[in-house]
């Protein structure tokens, strides 16, 4: 059996993903065909995609407020559980205190969906999401989701 880096599996389960949903016909300005199309994906590529588009967009981009108004806030509940799942739970809670500050009625499935999608944040929210940001960036050397998500996917398949 081939060995292959954690790296590389995440790599090939998010090129999948991205593949999968390039080829999906779906309006990326419809929520919930957003949201079905990200569903219709193996649970490896859907847990990747997530991870991945959660990293990306705090650590590359303009961390929380970035991860919002780009509406990738309607998988948040997804990605609560994904990194519970892989043992990010320091990571898990930052993504769940951030939900606090977006959704603060504590709205549910579609109603929560519906309200994050082309999210525009008060200027309050950004500074509390701010917050997130700076506890993001310290589990740097601490929860490495690389490793975990790797580590994890690693097991998936043996």
């Amino acid at each position: 059996m081939e060995n292959i880096s954690n790296r590389a599996i995440i790599s090939r389960l998010f090129s999948s993903a991205e593949l999968h949903l390039n080829l999906a016909e779906y309006n990326p300005d419809n929520w919930s065909e957003w949201y079905q199309a990200v569903q219709g994906l193996t649970v490896p590529e859907k847990m990747v995609y997530v991870i991945v588009k959660l990293n990306q967009t705090t650590v590359t981009n303009g961390g929380f407020v970035e991860f919002y108004e780009a509406s990738f806030g309607i998988f948040a509940p997804e990605i609560i559980h994904a990194l519970n799942e892989i043992n990010a739970v320091a990571t898990a809670e930052i993504v769940s205190d951030s939900l606090q500050f977006v959704n603060p009625k504590g709205l549910l499935d579609t109603d929560f969906k519906a309200s994050v999608f082309k999210l525009e944040l008060s200027e309050q929210v950004q500074k509390q999401l701010y917050t997130c940001d700076v506890r993001y960036d310290q589990l740097q050397d601490v929860e490495n989701l690389e490793d975990l998500l790797g580590d994890y996917l690693q097991q998936m398949t043996k």
